[in-house]
């Protein structure tokens, strides 16, 4: 790879991941359960029928670190909005060898619009806007506090939920592009 071409990528993911972090850190801030909020949690047990009551925590249900589940779910659904539009200029085992995922050079070196894009918005963007460190702390952290049924749930609901996201925006993505 050309070292101007590295240079490009280089800077291409570094802005895209500055803005993407700088979002999730918002996010965080602001929404209640995020993981910069240091007030106590308070936990309100709401009854769903007689046998069934659901934890509210913070207003939250089940005392879930919601907001990383909502950057999670976003920046997934914008990486599969992308990879489907970019699909048909950037396939994997294109350049990058059969098998193998596009890398940098592929991205950038095609000279497209597409890979830059990629290469801005899904390495850099998305990947500083989603957390799966974050998610890894918050779990251990329910676990840590014998909430291994709130732990259990938050894995699996944050990995449906990112691949759910992935699928959906890989599918309107699709849309998207055969109108063009």
């Amino acid at each position: 790879m050309r070292l101007g071409l590295l240079r490009t990528s280089a800077v291409l993911v570094a802005l895209g991941g500055a803005v993407g972090a700088g979002v999730r850190w918002a996010v965080l801030e602001v929404l209640p359960g995020g993981e910069q909020d240091a007030r106590p949690a308070t936990t309100t047990l709401v009854a769903v029928d007689d046998n069934l009551y659901i934890g509210l925590q913070e207003g939250l249900p089940w005392g879930l670190p919601w907001p990383v589940v909502l950057v999670n779910f976003i920046g997934c659904g914008l990486l599969g909005v992308l990879m489907r539009r970019a699909g048909a200029r950037v396939r994997v085992g294109g350049t990058a060898g059969a098998g193998k995922r596009p890398g940098a050079a592929d991205l950038a070196g095609a000279g497209d619009q597409a890979g830059r894009a990629l290469l801005l918005v899904g390495t850099g963007f998305c990947g500083g806007l989603t957390t799966f460190s974050t998610f890894a702390v918050d779990a251990a952290e329910l676990m840590r506090d014998a909430r291994p049924g709130a732990a259990a749930s938050y894995v699996v609901l944050s990995v449906a939920l990112g691949f759910g996201a992935f699928l959906l925006g890989r599918g309107a993505g699709r849309g998207n592009r055969a109108n063009r």
